[in-house]
């Protein structure tokens, strides 16, 4: 008998510590909402990570731990939080929402369109939880909507997202058909389906960009895929217009800066060039490709010691980038620096050995230094490398040695 009653009394023990323990987790979960909602989110992860502690089991705590990682820029750890609390509650519209955006956002979209099928399963239900709506060919997200309402229609949307990246471009086009018609009013879902659709080269996307400016005039990704198609109707001075309306519209957009400063180099408009090439350099730092083109630009407006910082920069970010090895060796043969100039046109041929730019290039400067075999033997190179060489040129530089 004294053995079950001590045997009761450990149990009531241990559900009381138990129940404790649970008080304990919701009071840090209470205070960690707290901080989540004062932007103190290291505190909010800290005392979060409390409430797991004292109840592992707690699976609000660690959906909500998972939004402030995602705060943190802690992506991974967000999607092993949000796993967890699906494992103790599959079905929670939210949090599988919340994982399925951040697999879109982390390039899963296979696991990402698991998450939003099943979405379309569940019912939606109320919330006041905030969401970033996802734009097509835009970095990151762009707009704030809660879900409650329009979060269906955002569903149809990040599957028709997905589709679009997996080619599979008339099933997305199915999608986001799905969620204009539950919301008809978001100028984003037409610029997606445009975007599938020219994917594809599937009719209409012209009227989906114009659809999109319809329901909102400054929206630049719309401004800035018209422009594109009107270049490729030809139609250069529209699609610069068009381009600078968006930059108008958006200042932070990369593309349009690089769009339109290759129009204004085709009309020989160096100078505006350079400015869009200097603002995208300040929006990416990190591509050589920007580098390259500003240098090429500041090589049409003189500035020779410019241009080379600019292609050393490109070289810099991209060892095996050929064009900034020839670029900057012509830079030193201009400038009458032949021996350096080999020396940048012999690194490009290493990178890409059948370069036949980086040949016929090096080929010149060997023969500004009089060395007539080698130079020979260059241009012979170029024109096995299908680079072609008018003939006077070879016979000046083959001639026969006496």
């Amino acid at each position: 008998m004294r053995i079950v009653i001590l045997l009761i009394s450990l149990f009531i023990s241990l559900a009381g510590l138990a129940q404790v323990r649970k008080q304990r987790a919701e009071e840090f979960y209470n205070q960690g909402i707290l901080a989540m909602a004062s932007g103190n989110f290291e505190e909010a992860r800290s005392l979060l990570t409390r409430s797991i502690s004292e109840d592992p089991g707690f699976a609000e705590a660690y959906s909500t731990r998972a939004a402030v990682n995602e705060r943190l820029n802690d992506f991974n750890s967000a999607l092993r939080d949000y796993t967890i609390s699906l494992e103790f509650m599959p079905d929670q519209y939210e949090v599988l929402l919340s994982r399925g955006a951040l697999r879109y956002q982390l390039n899963q979209p296979l696991l990402a369109r698991e998450d939003f099928i099943k979405l379309l399963k569940l019912p939606a239900g109320e919330t006041n939880t905030i969401y970033y709506r996802q734009s097509a060919h835009s970095p990151g997200t762009d707009q704030i909507l809660t879900a409650q309402g329009a979060i269906q229609s955002q569903v149809y949307n990040y599957l028709g997202l997905i589709e679009t990246q997996l080619k599979n471009c008339p099933l997305a086009i199915q999608y986001f058909d799905s969620a204009i018609r539950l919301n008809i009013s978001e100028a984003d879902y037409y610029i997606n389906r445009a975007m599938a659709k020219q994917a594809c080269a599937i009719a209409g996307a012209d009227e989906d960009f114009q659809k999109a400016l319809t329901l909102n005039p400054d929206h630049p990704i719309a401004k800035h895929n018209l422009a594109s198609l009107s270049a490729r109707k030809g139609e250069f001075n529209t699609a610069e217009q068009q381009l600078t309306e968006a930059i108008e519209a958006d200042p932070l957009m990369l593309d349009p800066y690089l769009e339109r400063a290759y129009f204004r180099l085709l009309r020989k408009d160096y100078a505006g060039a350079l400015a869009d090439y200097n603002q995208a350099i300040k929006l990416d730092r990190a591509n050589p490709e920007i580098w390259l083109n500003r240098g090429m630009a500041k090589e049409k407006l003189h500035d020779l010691a410019g241009a080379y910082r600019d292609y050393t920069e490109a070289i810099e970010l991209d060892e095996g980038f050929v064009k900034a090895w020839v670029n900057r060796g012509n830079i030193l043969a201009t400038q009458k620096k032949y021996t350096e100039a080999i020396e940048d046109y012999s690194a490009a041929i290493t990178y890409q050995p059948g370069y036949g730019v980086a040949y016929y290039n090096r080929a010149i400067a060997y023969y500004r230094l009089n060395k007539m075999e080698e130079a020979c033997d260059d241009l012979k190179k170029a024109e096995k490398s299908n680079y072609r060489v008018d003939q006077k040129v070879k016979e000046g530089f083959c001639r026969p040695i006496k």
